[in-house]
C-alpha cells in the first residue's frame, strides 16, 4: 500500500508536529564569574555537604545524580575530587508550579444585509489559554574553600516536563553539562 501525494503532504506536519511535542527545551542558563578568579590554578575540589560536620543523613537519587554529573564535569576538567578541596561546590534545587495566561485577538467579520445594504462589519474575540506547568531550578557554586569567596555561580531554569520526570538521569546530566559549558576554569 502507498500513500498518495496528498496523504503524504498531510502526513509531514503531523510528524513534525509530534517530533516537536516530544523535544524538550533546553534550560536557560546564566552564569557569573569573579572577576579576579584564576580556577585555573587550584587542582581539587569537594562539596560542602561532605565536609566534616557537615554531611546530610543521606542523599536522595536525584542528589546523587547532580554530584555525579557536577563531578563528572569537573573531573572532566581536571580537577580532583576530595573531601576538603581547594574549590567548595553547592547546589540548590527547587520545583516551583507556575502559570501562564496568553491572550490571542481572533478577528471576526461577517456579511449581512441591513436595511437593504449591503454591509460588512468586524470585530474581534479574544482566546485565553491557560498552561499549568512546573519549572525547575539549579544553582550551582564553586566557592574558594580557603578563603569562603564565591568565584562562580550558574543558574539553570526550565521547564519540567514528562520527559524529564520520566529520565531526570538525562535531564540532569544535560542541564549540568550546559552549565559547566559557561565555566572559566580549565578544558
Amino acid at each position: 500500500m502507498s500513500l498518495t501525494h496528498s496523504a503524504t503532504r498531510g502526513l509531514v506536519p503531523f510528524v513534525a508536529a509530534l517530533l516537536a511535542a516530544c523535544a524538550t527545551p533546553a534550560p536557560t542558563v546564566r552564569s557569573q564569574t569573579d572577576p579576579g578568579a584564576n580556577l585555573s590554578a587550584y587542582q581539587t575540589f569537594g562539596f560542602f555537604d561532605e565536609l566534616p560536620g557537615q554531611q546530610a543523613l543521606y542523599d536522595s537519587f536525584v542528589d546523587k545524580r547532580i554530584k555525579e554529573a557536577i563531578a563528572n564535569e569537573m573531573q572532566a576538567r581536571g580537577y580532583r575530587r576530595e573531601v576538603n578541596g581547594q574549590l567548595l561546590i553547592n547546589y540548590h534545587r527547587q520545583r516551583t508550579d507556575k502559570v501562564k495566561v496568553t491572550q490571542t485577538a481572533v478577528p471576526t467579520g461577517f456579511y449581512g444585509y441591513r436595511r437593504g445594504f449591503y454591509t460588512w462589519g468586524a470585530g474581534a474575540a479574544v482566546t485565553t489559554d491557560v498552561q499549568n506547568y512546573r519549572e525547575g531550578t539549579l544553582i550551582i557554586d564553586v566557592v574558594d574553600g580557603a578563603a569562603k569567596k564565591l568565584l562562580w555561580e550558574s543558574v539553570a531554569v526550565g521547564r519540567v516536563t514528562q520527559d524529564v520526570l520520566d529520565n531526570p538521569e538525562v535531564a540532569i546530566d544535560a542541564a549540568v553539562k550546559q552549565m559547566f559549558a559557561e565555566f572559566p576554569g580549565r578544558r
